[in-house]
């Protein structure tokens, strides 16, 4: 069995070799070592099952391809030419650039974090962002001007779940919450709403069916130990049909009489101009509105909890609370969105760019793109659906134009690879057997990117 593993080369020896310096460029020197190492042991096991031998080339071959792969699996840009403006695979919503000159100016040093400048005293991380989501939320329409003995407050956490999970510890644990059947959804990796709220302490109350509940099914449910009716937005499915559901009007109202909080989860914090769910539309029924900051919003990642200032401040001193905070980089960035928001500069903020690109200019760059095939490739530019994506706006879709792309050489799921595996890598989507390439959720400065690797035709797959 010896002889087997004789042409193993010494781990000193590889790391000298011109391939495998080319392979593992830019990545740390432990790192390379650890790959190498790994793989010398999987082909050891291999050898020792197979009783088969393998060349030094042949087993330098398989490091350089494996150093390639792990190359692939750290961030880095990609071409988002799916049509999907909320990719959750690739990042959700762009940040805008004011956002990232800020994330850059004040990400590389020190800055007030939790510290009050004007009298030198430890301060709040929250206390900028809540500030200016109050503002904007009360801007739009008033939220709360029916009832002027409320105040409004709002408290950021890392995504959410998050804020489902920390506002139910808060205000419920331990008593009933209410919820329709037809609202138990799951939500992006495979977290449910069920298991939310069991994290959280609170006894999930099901009602109704999943496509009918009535305000009489929600009346009927109520104990001496319901606290709170939670309303869940079915960001990733919509239900058609012999269908009912109780408007969250009629549930305030029942709430109101029953003493109970009426919380709500819309998911993706829809601002205007962005049509419902509307945060704000929510507040003026609802106790407390959580939502994303990475959806509509079009920011970084982030659980918002909006509502009435007691019900907040209670969320304030949970434990939990610091468990799940937002961290200093995606607080910067949200500060900045929020500014945009304030100011009313949609334009900035690229996903409301890219939802309002005229599609005769969509339709223009599809072709410009058709017009640069090179060998091996073919297509024709025609009409398709953009959809928003990221469990947002389910059902709804944005008028678009695409390339879809065909190869002679390679069937459609080899020709997503090897766009996948071009540098920068470029994802379109499947329709048949083409790849389609929607120019909306391309950045006019990856056009060239697309037309260059495209010029080069499938023979230049190695």
């Amino acid at each position: 069995m010896s002889i087997l593993f004789r042409h193993i080369p010494a781990v000193d020896k590889i790391l000298i070799d011109p391939n495998i310096i080319e392979a593992s460029h830019g990545l740390p020197h432990l790192e390379v070592t650890a790959i190498i190492r790994q793989c010398l042991d999987e082909l050891r096991r291999e050898i020792a099952a197979q009783n088969v031998a393998f060349s030094e080339d042949e087993i330098l071959s398989r490091l350089v391809v494996e150093l390639r792969a792990n190359k692939r699996r750290k961030f880095q840009p990609v071409v988002n030419a799916t049509g999907v403006l909320l990719h959750t695979n690739l990042g959700r919503a762009p940040l805008p650039e004011l956002a990232t000159k800020r994330l850059q100016s004040l990400g590389q040093g020190y800055f007030n974090l939790e510290l009050d400048l004007n009298t030198g005293e430890r301060g709040s991380r929250y206390t900028s962002v809540s500030r200016l989501f109050n503002l904007l939320l009360t801007g739009e329409q008033g939220p709360l001007e029916k009832n002027t003995n409320t105040t409004l407050d709002t408290v950021v956490v890392n995504n959410n779940a998050g804020a489902v999970l920390v506002a139910l510890k808060a205000l419920t644990a331990g008593q009933e919450v209410i919820v329709s059947r037809g609202q138990l959804v799951e939500i992006g990796g495979g977290f449910r709403v069920p298991e939310v709220m069991a994290a959280s302490g609170c006894h999930l109350k099901e009602v109704g069916t999943t496509n009918r509940t009535r305000l009489s099914d929600y009346a009927g449910a109520i104990t001496e130990q319901t606290k709170a009716i939670l309303l869940v937005h079915p960001s990733n499915y919509s239900i058609v049909g012999f269908t009912e559901s109780v408007p969250r009007e009629k549930l305030a109202q029942l709430a109101k009489e029953r003493g109970l909080l009426l919380i709500e989860d819309i998911g993706s914090g829809a601002f205007r101009p962005f049509e419902e769910p509307l945060v704000s539309s929510a507040l003026r029924h609802s106790h407390l509105v959580t939502y994303s900051g990475d959806k509509l919003f079009g920011g970084p990642q982030a659980g918002i909890i909006s509502g009435h200032k007691d019900l907040i401040d209670i969320i304030k001193r949970d434990p939990l609370l610091r468990a799940l905070r937002i961290d200093k980089l995606s607080l910067i960035a949200l500060e900045a969105v929020l500014e945009l928001h304030l100011e009313k500069a949609y334009h900035k903020l690229p996903l409301w760019a890219f939802a309002n690109l005229d599609c005769n200019d969509i339709k223009l760059r599809a072709e410009k793109w058709q017009s640069q095939l090179g060998p091996g490739l073919q297509g024709e530019v025609v009409q398709t659906e953009s959809t928003m994506g990221g469990g947002s706006l389910p059902g709804e879709t944005i008028s678009s134009w695409a390339l879809a792309l065909q190869s002679s050489q390679l069937s459609s799921a080899e020709l997503a690879e090897w766009l996948r595996q071009s540098d920068p890598p470029v994802m379109g989507r499947i329709v048949q057997d083409s790849v389609l390439l929607d120019p909306r959720t391309v950045l006019p400065s990856q056009d060239q990117l697309i037309i260059s690797l495209l010029q080069g035709g499938v023979t230049t797959c190695s």
